[in-house]
Formats: C-alpha cells, structure tokens, sequence
C-alpha cells in the first residue's frame, strides 16, 4: 500500500512539473464556506474570492475553480453553514463588493466566531510605498486606487472592535507575501496532548496569515485546472485524517515543502503583529471524518449485533443438520439396499436377455443352412434347365452329337437373366452409415455391412434392368465387373454422411451423393444407416438424374441385417423403376 502511495505521489508531481507554466500568466486564490462543527469550536464564517476574468488585467485560469473547490470543500467535510459562507467570483469580485464584506464580517464576528478569508487573483506591489494589492476584476492596470490593499486587509482585521475570536486570511495572489510578519508556531501532531493543547490554543485570539509566495510572482496552472498552491491545499484539505487539526500544521506537513519544490515560489505562514494576535490557532474541525467514524461505529455495532444474531442461527442450524444428517443416513443405508437389489434384478435381466439372443442366433443359423440348401438346389434346377436348352437348341440346328432332344426343356425365360445390357440402370453403393449402440453378441459392425452388400450384389446379378458398377468395397463374388470408387474417384472424399449442427445425426449430404454419382455416370445410388444393436436399419435409394430419395426402414436383429436390407433395397429398387 505505501509503494502505491509512492507511485501516486510520484505520479502527481510528474504531472505538476509538466504544466508548471515558464513566465506566462501569473496570478493569486479564492475562497472558501459551509456548515458549523462541534460547538466546542465555535461558529465558523467564511469569504471566498476568485478572479478569472480582469477587465484590463489578463485573464486567469484556474482562481475561479479553486475558489470554488475549497468554498465546497469547507461546507461538505469542514462543517461550514452554508449561510456563513460568502463567494465571489470575476465580476461580483468589484473592490467596492470586496471592501464591503471585509467591513461587514469584521463586525458582523461574536468572540467565539471563526473567520477564514480565501483570496484568488491577480496580486501586484506599489514601487512607491512596497505595499501588496488584490486585484478585483475592474482593476485598473496602473493605479493602486483601484485595487485592495494588504494594509486595508491587516487594518480591519489588527483592530480591536473585531470581536472574531480567530481570523486567518489564504491568499492565493502575486506578492501576497507582503502581508506577512513574524513566522509560525508549530504544536507537534504527534504529542499525544495534541487535541488539549489545541483546545487550550483555539480559546485564544489568533490573526494569522497564509500566503502562496513570498513578493516573488505565484503560478497561476497546476494540475487538475488548479494552481499549484491551491492543488496541494485542496489535496491537503480532501485527505485529512484528523478530527481536529490546526491551519499551521496542514500547511506545513502537506502544502509548503510540495509547492516549494516543484514551483519557483515560497509559500508561508505568519501572523499580524497586532496585541489582537494572542498566538491562538485556527483549527479546522472535520465533519466528515466525524461522520464517517459515527457510521463506522453504527456500522460495526451492526455488524456485531448481526455476528450475535448470526451465532444464534447458526447453533439452530447446527441442530437441525445433525437432524438432517442422521436422517440422510438412514435414507442413503435404504436407497443402498434398493441399489443391491436393482443390481441383482438387472443381472438376471441380462442373463435372461443372452440366453434370448443365444437362441435367436441359433435361429438365424439354422435359417442360414435353409437358405443356403435352396439356394443350392436353385443352382442346380438352373444348371440342368441351361443344360437341356443347350441340347435342345443343338437338335434345332441339326446337330447330330446333341443326342435325344430333353423334353423337360424349360423356356429361356425361366433360366438365370444374363448380364443387364449396357443401357441398364449403373448402381453404385456409397458408404453405409451403420454402427450399434448396444453389445453384439457375435461379429461386428463391418461384418453386417459386408454381408448388405453381397445381398445387393447378389440380386444385382439377377436383375436385367439394375447392375452394380461401382462400390467402395467390393462384393466377395461378382467383384469383377464392379469398380472400386477410391480407384475412379482418387483423391476425393468417400464421406457423405454430414451433420447438420452439433447435435444432430448424421443425414447424406445429397449434394455431395448427386455430384458423385454423376461424376462417374452411375444412376441410381445406395446409401444406409442402422443401429444394428436394436436392429433399426433405414435404407436410402437417390435417383441422380431427377434428385429424388427414395427411403424406406425396418427393423433387422443381428444377423438378419443383411436379409432386412436386402428386401427394403429390392423394394426400393421397384419403386425406383416404376417411375422411370
């Protein structure tokens, strides 16, 4: 925290030096006001003058704002009342207006009363008499009648029909300086007597004077859009952590070393001699500190008073989690038996479904031979009819080594169709989308797919209008006549399953299917997807000439995926024809 301090420190005085103006414009300060503090203190009053705009006199920059910073600074933190406090800024700042309130505050002031007088403005010497002046905003450039003298200033205030008990006079200004006589008299912050000492100080009459320079020119830019005198005195008067501190000891500890150092001018602080100076103090009380230890206290018996309440609930819900905690655990030693006895139902469950599928499998074998016993007895009626009708066209030629004519010949068109003219229908079989979210009990996922193939093929060959030209995976017979895809298409992409967002299945993207199918003239194409597990299959047929998709779906268990796919094709296949 105090390396933060440093750099903000550092920062400002960084800031400072790079506006500190060469020898442009110079000038003086304002004022301040506002609401009473602690009674033991007495009332406190308040003129401040800020002079922007001169009629002759250049204008300023920065003596408006300060005056009206530190006025705002005195009501809101210092306790200043707000009706105590007079501003007066660019023209209300005439000397007659100036003068005026000089007289009416001096003797307006009880014994007890408080007295600060800010000025902010052009300041200038007379060469004749060495006096100072304030410059009010119809000043004359070169005629002291027209200005407000120090000496005016000293006298009013020197005089003992001012009943004010304190009076300190900050003047921001050229030659402001010229005001002071005799130096300052410094009680130690650190004296745990400090706030005593200080009581006993303010009792007594004080007139004191606080200057931005000695009878050198002051600058008038800072930092912030104030001067650099009033930039520390406004910094000084925001981060004071005191409840009570003397004017004296902010300047010194806060104000007077920062501008000394950073500006070509000499800030100080002094008093009139004058038998109406007992060396009393002007203290500032802080009203806002007071108010922020007041809420500071209100809030920590709050927060104790909470902490309190807080232990009470605490204790109750201690009781009532030990309830719950007993309770849980006589709900948790219930639901553990429950999950035993799920656990077993589900074991049997299981067993039950594999002695299921250990039968169906069974099933399927059996059903397997039977198809393949007629498939070979099929082969064998077509090898006999092929034979006959080869005898049978020899006699019909003559052909004496032909022997007796075969009765039983059948007509061609009972006989095995020959290879589907050249222009049939070109099939071509796309990547299946097949998978299993379940466990199979006997082979994979490829094996299925394999086996949907050889179906299709095999029915290719026995159809005269539809034949398999291209796969990308070759059948187990019949490959010869079919080419691989990957060898036509090369290097292209095979994939033409897609999702359409990220939580969606996948669908064939029919784009891709239709530019692929006509970049190798095949028509129609076969793509399928299936969870094989539970036996859903779905099964796509895509016309590339016309754009349509033919669909149809089933259920196929295991090892009927094949027989299953092969009927929904055979069914597509008519379909498709059909509408050709």
């Amino acid at each position: 925290m105090k390396n933060l301090f440093a750099h903000i420190a550092l920062a400002i005085i960084i800031l400072v030096i790079s506006v500190v103006p060469t020898a442009a414009q110079q000038r003086g300060l304002a004022v301040l006001s506002n609401q009473s503090p602690d009674a033991a203190w007495g009332a406190y009053h308040a003129l401040v003058i800020g002079i922007n705009d001169y009629q002759e006199w250049p204008k300023l920059q920065t003596a408006v704002k300060d005056a009206t910073v530190i006025r705002n600074l005195l009501v809101e933190r210092y306790g200043f009342a707000e009706k105590n406090v007079i501003l007066r800024t660019d023209k209300a700042a005439s000397r007659f207006q100036i003068e005026r309130d000089l007289r009416y505050l001096a003797t307006a002031m009880e014994p007890t009363d408080n007295l600060l007088i800010y000025y902010a403005g052009h300041g200038q010497l007379d060469d004749l008499t060495g006096d100072g002046y304030w410059v009010p905003a119809e000043g004359a450039m070169k005629n002291p009648s027209t200005w407000v003298a120090n000496s005016y200033v000293k006298a009013i205030f020197s005089s003992e029909k001012v009943q004010a008990k304190n009076v300190v006079v900050i003047a921001d200004s050229r030659y402001s300086g010229s005001m002071l006589r005799g130096g300052p008299s410094l009680m130690s912050l650190d004296d745990k007597r400090y706030r005593k000492k200080l009581a006993r100080k303010a009792a007594l009459r004080s007139r004191q004077v606080i200057s931005s320079g000695g009878v050198e020119p002051v600058a008038d830019g800072g930092a912030e859009g104030h001067s650099l005198f009033a930039f520390y005195l406004i910094d000084a008067l925001r981060k004071n952590d005191r409840e009570v501190i003397d004017l004296e000891n902010l300047f010194h500890t806060k104000v007077w070393k920062k501008v000394t150092e950073i500006g070509d001018q000499s800030p100080n602080v002094g008093r009139l001699k004058t038998p109406m100076d007992q060396d009393g103090q002007f203290v500032l009380y802080n009203a806002a500190w007071a108010r922020e230890q007041q809420a500071r206290r209100a809030t920590a018996d709050a927060e104790q008073q909470k902490q309190v309440q807080a232990q009470q609930k605490a204790a109750v819900a201690s009781a009532e989690l030990e309830l719950q905690r007993q309770r849980m655990e006589i709900e948790k030693q219930r639901l553990t038996m429950e999950k035993e006895q799920l656990a077993q139902q589900k074991a049997l469950e299981l067993e039950m479904l594999k002695q299921k599928q250990a039968i169906e499998m069974e099933r399927i074998k059996l059903e397997k031979q039977k198809q393949e016993i007629e498939y070979a007895k099929l082969q064998a009626r077509l090898s006999e009819m092929e034979t006959r009708q080869k005898t049978n066209e020899k006699l019909a030629r003559g052909d004496s080594s032909a022997g007796k004519p075969l009765l039983a010949a059948v007509p061609p068109a009972t006989t095995k169709p020959p290879r589907a003219p050249a222009n049939s229908y070109r099939l071509a079989i796309l990547p299946f989308n097949y998978y299993t979210s379940h466990t199979l009990l006997g082979g994979s996922v490829e094996e299925y797919e394999m086996d949907t193939i050889n179906k299709i093929a095999s029915w290719t060959e026995e159809s005269e209008r539809i034949a398999l030209q291209f796969s990308y995976q070759l059948p187990d017979r019949g490959a010869k006549s079919v080419t691989l895809l990957k060898d036509v298409l090369k290097n292209e992409e095979l994939e033409v399953w897609k999702k359409k967002t990220m939580f969606s299945s996948k669908e064939p993207d029919w784009d891709l299917v239709r530019n692929m199918g006509q970049k190798i003239g095949a028509n129609p194409v076969v793509v399928g997807a299936g969870d094989i597990g539970i036996g859903q299959l779905t099964i796509y047929l895509y016309d590339t000439e016309n754009g349509k998709v033919y669909t149809r779906s089933g259920k196929a268990y295991l090892y009927v995926v094949a027989e299953a796919g092969r009927d929904i094709v055979i069914n597509l296949f008519k379909e498709f024809l059909e509408d050709q």
